[in-house]
């Protein structure tokens, strides 16, 4: 039978690590969108103005951090795969002939073990251009398999939201709500809204998301080097380190998060396109767990897969 008492204790290590952590829905789309693959795409020949490239290009590195590429893309797919069964990852994506985000969707599990069971964490998320903004929208929900392979949902969270611009087109602001439903029938509201501003040469230089959820608000700043490219990012609790090849292409991406849990994430792209654009990509996730009542700590370790596919 389900030992609802036992997975009652485990509900509440997670509810500290996924509510109170917020499951922002910025950092979502940065797990369904990985880091490694820009989505940048370049006007090409199309009769687009400096200013309307310009601000595309700003738009799409809020959206996935990174620089723009000189080539047409249209679309973008890409695939997370591990033979262990830890992560399961699928994006899609389109742009219109200037290179604006047209539509984004993309699903996620990971499945990982605590212990005596198994924890799955999903989410299916969205964002379609609207006007002069980006609506989006995320369902997660986290569930726990005891040894019997009985599943028990531990909490699921519906998020809607939206990117705002200013006159240009240029985006300045986000806004979304979330109603969370947990194990024990909580149920929460929150609201927050994130800031993004610029720097004097008009880069992103800092994210500022306010919530009306404990611990949900977060300052992220954004570094570059002297060749205009991004290096760090950081908050409080999540660093995010960026290195390059010589020959100007990403080469690794690594990020360490802390909060109940420390994880790190390392993912190195093995082979580009004529573009510049990582089409493969191998992502090594280590988490350590820390034991509450002075035991041994528990490590995790994971190995996955990343493929693009690109088309112009």
């Amino acid at each position: 039978m389900f030992n609802q008492q036992n997975h009652i204790k485990s509900y509440s290590f997670f509810r500290k690590a996924f509510i109170l952590k917020g499951i922002l829905i910025v950092k979502k789309v940065l797990l369904s969108l990985p880091l490694m693959c820009s989505f940048y795409a370049y006007a090409g020949d199309q009769n687009c103005s400096t200013d309307t490239i310009a601000i595309n290009n700003f738009n799409n590195f809020v959206f996935a951090q990174e620089r723009p590429f000189n080539d047409s893309l249209k679309a973008m797919n890409s695939r997370t795969t591990s033979q262990d069964d830890y992560i399961s990852n699928t994006v899609q994506t389109k742009f219109d002939d200037c290179g604006a985000l047209i539509e984004l969707t993309g699903h996620e599990v990971i499945k990982f073990s605590i212990h005596d069971s198994v924890s799955v964490k999903s989410i299916d998320m969205s964002m379609k251009k609207n006007g002069n903004g980006w609506d989006y929208k995320s369902a997660f929900k986290l569930s726990v398999i005891n040894q019997d392979n009985v599943e028990k949902t531990i909490l699921q969270q519906k998020m809607n939201g939206k990117f705002f611009t200013d006159q240009n087109g240029k985006i300045t602001e986000a806004k979304d709500s979330s109603y969370t439903t947990t194990l024990d029938k909580e149920r929460m509201l929150t609201r927050a809204v994130t800031t993004f501003l610029t720097d004097d040469k008009g880069r992103l230089s800092e994210s500022n998301r306010v919530s009306t959820l404990e611990n949900d608000s977060v300052k992220t700043a954004f570094l570059y080097d002297a060749k205009n490219r991004l290096v760090r990012m950081q908050s409080d609790s999540t660093v995010k380190e960026f290195t390059y090849d010589d020959d100007d292409r990403m080469l690794t991406n690594k990020t360490i998060e802390e909060f109940f849990t420390t994880e790190t994430t390392a993912t190195t792209c093995n082979s580009w396109n004529t573009f510049g654009r990582c089409t493969d990509a191998e992502k090594k996730i280590t988490t350590l767990i820390k034991d509450e009542h002075g035991g041994k700590d528990s490590v995790y370790n994971y190995h996955a897969n990343i493929k693009y596919n690109y088309v112009y």
